[in-house]
């Protein structure tokens, strides 16, 4: 049987087809089954990578664990050691507070006696040298006042009490000029004082009409007295207080002072 050229090719490729595509499924199964050889591999790998980190975790757990129980047992151990520790500073404390609380109370006491002390000083200075005392008293009253309420402890007292007395003591070896008032007669006259120590004090008005010393009476109480009419005692005690003033040469001058009999 004679066939047309063209039938030929056609039937030449006809049979050639079915033989490509088996070939091509072949490859394709090939493919297929090494790209699930490389997964199950790579699934394996990372299976044994996955199971070398389970087990090194377990193991540093199980390491940390044994630390802790470790550190657990010390530190139960040094939680004893406290409470034994804190069950004897309990006990020195109970035995303590008794003898704390007689300190307090004898403290208390003595602070009570101390400020009634101090309170007590107040009368002295007001009959003492005729300066400042006002300052004086109201200082003793105030610190026997705060010693009482508790607002400052005795030794700041006692110490605040000595810098009084050392104010006034400071008085017998200092002399001073100021001026002021004095009261004379129901005035109260300006003028210029002079204290010399604790001693005397003269006081000579802005006018000069006024010329008084201080004197200390039998019974202890300090008044002023008007040299009036005394010519003479009027111009020694403003001769004194120009001296004092510097408004004169520097010299010797006379200062009256009453010396009590029992001194003599």
């Amino acid at each position: 049987m004679n066939f047309h050229p063209f039938v030929k090719l056609f039937l030449c490729a006809a049979l050639l087809a079915p033989a490509a595509f088996a070939q091509e499924t072949v490859e394709s199964v090939r493919r297929q089954i090494k790209a699930v050889e490389a997964e199950t591999a790579r699934e394996k790998s990372l299976h044994d990578t996955e199971k070398k980190r389970h087990a090194e975790f377990v193991e540093v757990g199980r390491k940390k664990v044994q630390a802790l129980a470790a550190q657990n047992k010390t530190l139960k151990a040094e939680i004893d050691s406290l409470k034994a520790e804190l069950s004897h500073l309990a006990e020195a404390r109970q035995k303590t507070a008794g003898t704390v609380r007689w300190f307090e109370g004898r403290k208390a006491k003595y602070g009570e006696t101390l400020a009634k002390v101090i309170d007590s000083l107040a009368p002295v200075f007001e009959s003492d040298f005729p300066y400042r005392n006002e300052e004086a008293v109201k200082s003793v009253q105030e610190i026997a006042g705060q010693l009482h309420k508790g607002l400052i402890e005795a030794d700041d007292a006692l110490n605040r009490t000595l810098e009084v007395f050392y104010d006034r003591i400071r008085l017998g070896y200092t002399t001073e000029v100021y001026k002021g008032f004095l009261q004379v007669d129901a005035r109260s006259v300006p003028g210029t004082y002079l204290r010399y120590g604790a001693v005397e004090s003269i006081f000579v008005s802005n006018d000069g009409n006024d010329v008084l010393w201080l004197s200390r009476g039998t019974d202890g109480t300090y008044r002023w007295n008007n040299v009036s009419d005394n010519l003479a005692m009027r111009t020694a005690l403003k001769d004194v207080m120009k001296v004092a003033e510097g408004k004169t040469a520097p010299r010797l001058v006379t200062i009256p002072v009453v010396v009590p009999k029992e001194g003599l």
